[in-house]
C-alpha cells in the first residue's frame, strides 16, 4: 500500500510520524519547506506538488486547515486530481464542511477516484500513538479497502454513512464537546464561589448523571491542574462550531443551546483567546464569575 499525506501541521505531522514508525513508506507534501525537509530526515519521501504525490500513491490523506484549502489542493492547478490514477482513494481527515466534501467527491468520481471523509477526534497525543477515533463517510467497500490504514491511525474506526457523514458527525460531536465543557465550567465556578471544593464536586459529578468526558478527563487533567496544554485551540473550536451551526441551520433544526454556546466561544476568541487551548474556555468563565477553579 503506497500512502501519501498532505498537511504536516500539528495533527497531520503526528499522524505522519505514527505511520513512519509503523513502517509505512510515506510520501509527504506541505507548503512549509522546512517541515518537508524535517520529515524527509525521518524517512518520508518529500514531493514538490500535490499532483506529483498523488501520481505515485494509491491512498492520499489530507489534514488541512479548512474546506476551501482542501478544495484547492484537490481540484486546483497542479492539484491531486491532475495526478491521481483511476482507482486511487482520497482520505480527507480535515474537519471540513460536508457540502464541500460532496462537491469534491463528485469531481473525483468522474475520473474514477474514490473518496472518504474521515475526520478524527482525540487530539495530538492520540495522533502520536495511533489511537484516534475516526468517523468515516463514503462507500462501504472503499472504507473496507482502506480499513487497515485507518486502523493504524486510530483505535476506534467507525463507518458512519455516505460521503459527508464523517464531517457531519465530527462537527456535531464538537458542538456537544463545546457545550459540556462550558456547562461544566459554569457549574464548577458557581460551586467554587460558594465555597465547595472543585475536586470534590467533580468526584460527585463523575459518579452521577452530570458526568461527561469534560468532567472526567479535561477538567481534572487541564483545568484543576492549571496546565491548559495546547492541543486543540479555541480558534479551531470556533471553526467547528461555525460548521456545526451551519449544518443545523441547513437541516432547519433549532439550535438554541448550541447558538448560545457559540456566542461564548466567540467571546473568548474576541478577547484574545484564539490560540489558547480549548479547555481555557474555563478561564473566561472564571473571569466573569470572579473565581478560579483550582484545588
Amino acid at each position: 500500500m503506497k500512502v501519501g499525506l498532505i498537511g504536516l501541521g500539528n495533527l497531520g505531522g503526528r499522524i505522519a510520524r505514527n505511520l513512519l514508525n509503523k513502517g509505512y513508506k510515506l510520501s509527504v507534501y506541505d507548503l512549509d519547506q522546512e517541515l518537508l525537509q524535517f520529515f524527509g530526515g525521518l524517512g518520508a519521501i518529500p514531493y514538490e506538488s500535490p499532483s506529483a504525490l498523488s501520481r505515485n500513491n494509491d491512498y492520499v490523506i489530507t489534514v488541512l486547515p479548512n474546506a476551501e484549502i482542501v478544495k484547492s489542493v484537490v481540484l486546483g492547478p497542479d492539484g491531486l486530481l491532475s495526478g491521481f490514477l483511476e482507482g486511487s482513494t482520497l482520505i480527507d481527515m480535515t474537519t471540513s464542511i460536508p457540502g464541500v466534501t460532496k462537491q469534491i467527491g463528485v469531481e473525483l468520481s468522474k475520473n474514477g477516484i474514490h473518496m472518504l471523509d474521515a475526520p478524527v477526534s482525540g487530539g495530538v497525543k492520540k495522533a502520536e500513538d495511533g489511537t484516534l477515533a475516526i468517523m468515516a463517510g463514503g462507500d462501504e467497500d472503499v472504507f473496507l479497502g482502506a480499513y487497515s490504514l485507518l486502523n493504524d491511525i486510530g483505535s476506534n474506526v467507525t463507518h458512519v454513512g455516505e460521503l459527508g457523514a464523517g464531517h457531519t458527525i465530527k462537527a456535531l460531536n464538537n458542538m456537544l464537546c463545546a457545550t459540556t465543557l462550558a456547562a461544566t465550567a459554569e457549574v464548577l465556578a458557581v460551586g467554587t464561589k460558594l465555597g465547595l471544593n472543585p475536586d470534590k464536586m467533580l468526584e460527585v459529578i463523575n459518579t452521577s448523571s452530570g458526568r461527561s468526558h469534560s468532567s472526567e478527563i479535561k477538567f481534572p487533567q487541564q483545568v484543576l491542574s492549571r496546565k491548559f496544554e495546547v492541543g486543540f485551540t479555541i480558534d479551531l473550536m470556533c471553526k467547528d462550531l461555525t460548521i456545526a451551526n451551519g449544518i443545523a441551520e441547513g437541516a432547519e433544526v433549532p439550535a438554541f443551546i448550541s447558538g448560545a454556546v457559540f456566542q461564548l466561544w466567540q467571546y473568548a476568541k474576541s478577547q484574545g483567546g484564539g490560540e489558547m487551548d480549548h479547555t481555557a474556555i474555563a478561564k473566561f468563565i472564571e473571569g466573569m464569575a470572579g473565581v478560579e477553579i483550582k484545588v
